[in-house]
This record gives structure tokens, C-alpha cells and sequence, in this order.
């Protein structure tokens, strides 16, 4: 079983790419190839990233969730991160990626918020 699941998902107010597993050095290609190409597909729009299955994020992951905002703002697109484990989410709050990249509850929640909404917690 690979380390990294993604299933893309496309929803009425976005795109959801559910994340399962760990992002990692082994994985950091998959997961960035995966995250561009869901932005190519909703340029203009919103793509969620789903952490409700992620387990575990590094390093390169963070460095990828970041160039991922940069390439978002860049197209007029949003991104954000939906149903971080607690262990995830205190990574992107050490790091204040949660800062940057709004965080929410829930993919749903993530979905239905204003575009360019700030951090809901």
C-alpha cells in the first residue's frame, strides 16, 4: 500500500483532494503533482485539501503546501486546508502555516466559507 493516497473530488462550491496517509521525502513528488494538478483544474476557484485521513506531514510537505498557496494567489485560485488531525495541525500552527493557508473544521465548512475567508480556526 503506497504511503500517500489523494483522490481528487469535485464538489459544487470546489475541488476536494482528500489526503490519506503521510507526505514525506518518499512521497513529496506524488503529493505535489497531485495538489498542481488540482489547481490547474480550478483556476479562479477554491480546491480544498481534505487532512482528515493525513497522519503526517514533514518538511518537504510544508515546503509543497507553500508553494501550492504561492501558485494559488497566482491564478486567482483558493486554497485551503479542511479536518487536520491534531498532530497535523499543530505542525501548520508551529510553523504558522495556518497563518497563511486558512484552516477549517471541515472540508464542507472549507467549501462554504467566503472566498479569501481568514483562518476559522
Amino acid at each position: 500500500m503506497p504511503a500517500l493516497k489523494t483522490t481528487r473530488r469535485t464538489r459544487d462550491h470546489g475541488l476536494v483532494l482528500l489526503l490519506d496517509g503521510e507526505i514525506d521525502m518518499a512521497t513529496e513528488q506524488q503529493f505535489h503533482r497531485a495538489v498542481a494538478e488540482t489547481l490547474a483544474e480550478a483556476p479562479g476557484g477554491r480546491v480544498v485539501l481534505d487532512c482528515a485521513r493525513l497522519s503526517f506531514i514533514d518538511s518537504s510537505g510544508l515546503r509543497v503546501l507553500i508553494q501550492a498557496h504561492r501558485s494559488a494567489r497566482e491564478d486567482g485560485s483558493t486554497l485551503a486546508i479542511a479536518a487536520p488531525s491534531d498532530r497535523v495541525a499543530q505542525i501548520l500552527r508551529v510553523t504558522a502555516i495556518d497563518t497563511r493557508i486558512p484552516v477549517f473544521p471541515t472540508a464542507d465548512a472549507a467549501l462554504a466559507a467566503p472566498l479569501g475567508s481568514p483562518t476559522a480556526g
